[in-house]
């Protein structure tokens, strides 16, 4: 495999690509492009959720693991807020299917969305984002289609490789909050501890050098954490 300055480029390189394409690849693309690295199938996966945490589309990729449906489980179950937006948004595509053909295409699609949306409901992410960002995919899906003669099965594909970008998107997100958090309380604890065992304030070199890191890092917790550091 390629030295790691020359993988981040390259990282980045196919990051532009799914952006250039709407913000959707195929696994085929990524695989294809990172073909004289010699990926091996854990290095591609890695690549491919890096790729949704940016929110893009991966079509044809599978999380590692499967999804809920693959794995048999039970999807976790819909709040009050989120079953009645289910509701409302089913009313409003019935007033799609008497309009023109276009309309009813998507009226068509759009409980098939729906019922995707149930499958891979992720606890941490508003059904409601869901439906919206599967709708999206849905509408890219199918304009690839001029002559209307669409593969259900592919477009659905689009769909779901939507759904799965916003939820390890949305995941990544809050994974990274939370740590960010947890650096915070680990600085707050330190210089506390620090302060009593010195008996007085500390400098930031000396924090940086008891946690292990640069004072830089602790200037950026600390800007994070809505202070500021003192000289």
């Amino acid at each position: 495999m390629a030295d790691k300055l020359e993988f981040r480029e390259k990282l980045s390189g196919i990051l532009e690509l799914a952006k250039n394409q709407g913000g959707r690849i195929a696994l085929e693309e990524v695989e294809k492009y990172f073909e004289e690295d010699g990926l091996s199938k854990e290095q591609t996966d890695l690549v491919c959720e890096y790729l949704m945490s940016q929110k893009m589309a991966v079509t044809g990729y599978v999380k590692r693991g499967g999804t809920i449906k693959e794995k048999e489980e039970e999807p976790s179950v819909l709040s009050q807020e989120e079953q009645s937006y289910i509701e409302e948004y089913l009313r409003d595509i019935d007033q799609l299917k008497g309009n023109n053909i276009e309309d009813a295409r998507m009226a068509y699609y759009l409980p098939k969305v729906i019922d995707e949306a149930i499958k891979l409901h992720h606890p941490e992410v508003f059904i409601g984002d869901m439906v919206q960002e599967g709708s999206i995919s849905l509408m890219l899906a199918l304009n690839s289609y001029a002559d209307g003669k669409e593969d259900e099965g592919k477009v659905l594909e689009e769909v779901r490789a939507g759904m799965l970008a916003l939820i390890e998107s949305q995941t990544e997100t809050r994974r990274q909050d939370k740590k960010m958090v947890a650096r915070v309380s680990e600085l707050d604890e330190a210089i506390k501890s620090m302060s009593e065992e010195y008996g007085r304030k500390v400098a930031v070199d000396e924090v940086a050098e008891r946690l292990g890191i640069t004072e830089k890092e602790i200037d950026d917790i600390l800007k994070l954490a809505g202070e500021e550091v003192e000289d």
